[in-house]
């Protein structure tokens, strides 16, 4: 019995038909008998010329029955002033018919699977090529994936992907770092939600209440990514914390001068 996760499975299906342009069928036959082992299944995959010529025929067909689908679904929700990005207006629309909470964390996980450029918008092709992957060109369709994308927000890996995705995504675009006062609702959303972390809420909220009192300064891609580390691998009383060795190496010195500020409290 393999003891891949769903979420990890559900990952490693899409990735094998992204870089092979295999069928979703095929994709996970090959995995299947990888048990899973991507790399693996990959390597099977192209070295049987059958699974490329019945796959470069299939596929043709198939995508360009996807593309016609996914096409008329664009056309419902795009900005007619730009045909190649759906606005807040149409994101709007396009999370009410997928019932999805632009609030929830889910709908971050939208944005990352579909590479969405920044906040409340999507644009067309990375859209049209995540949904093509996945054999998703309905609106009914969608909404099922949606459902494995709320699965694969647990999975540790695919969480901190995420994560990570986020801060470029929420930061305004020609700039280097993110807003605090985005950061600070990201964090109280992301934070709670992280399947890897035991980062006490009390933690959290010194954490922010410490930002604010240094002026609510725009946070840095380096903070941002490092303080999901520090949240994951601290304990409770910051015992095993060290600035200069482990859990981890070089954290910033903002975290530095907050684990300092709280022991001393």
């Amino acid at each position: 019995m393999s003891t891949v996760s769903k979420s990890a499975k559900e990952a490693r299906l899409r990735e094998f038909v992204e870089i092979t342009g295999a069928t979703t069928a095929d994709a996970t036959r090959f995995l299947k008998a990888a048990s899973w082992r991507l790399d693996n299944a990959m390597d099977a995959f192209f070295s049987d010329p059958r699974a490329g010529a019945a796959t470069s025929a299939t596929t043709a067909a198939s995508n360009a029955t996807l593309a016609r689908n996914l096409d008329a679904v664009w056309a419902v929700y795009h900005d007619p002033a730009t045909p190649d990005e759906i606005g807040m207006d149409g994101t709007m629309q396009y999370c009410r018919d997928l019932g999805v909470d632009p609030e929830d964390v889910v709908f971050l996980a939208l944005a990352w699977f579909t590479k969405a450029p920044t906040m409340g918008r999507f644009s067309r092709r990375s859209w049209t090529e995540a949904w093509q992957a996945v054999g998703c060109d309905s609106i009914e369709r969608q909404k099922q994936y949606v459902a494995k994308l709320q699965e694969q927000v647990r999975d540790p890996t695919t969480f901190k992907r995420i994560y990570n995705f986020a801060f470029d995504y929420a930061k305004a675009e020609g700039q280097k770092s993110l807003q605090f006062d985005i950061a600070r609702e990201l964090w109280n959303l992301l934070i709670p939600l992280d399947p890897d972390s035991t980062f006490p809420a009390r933690h959290l909220a010194q954490w922010l209440a410490f930002l604010e009192g240094k002026g609510g300064r725009a946070v840095s891609r380096d903070t941002w990514s490092l303080f999901l580390d520090f949240a994951r691998s601290v304990d409770e009383s910051f015992s095993n914390y060290d600035e200069e060795g482990e859990p981890c190496t070089a954290w910033p010195s903002l975290i530095d001068d907050f684990v300092q500020s709280v022991c001393r409290s």
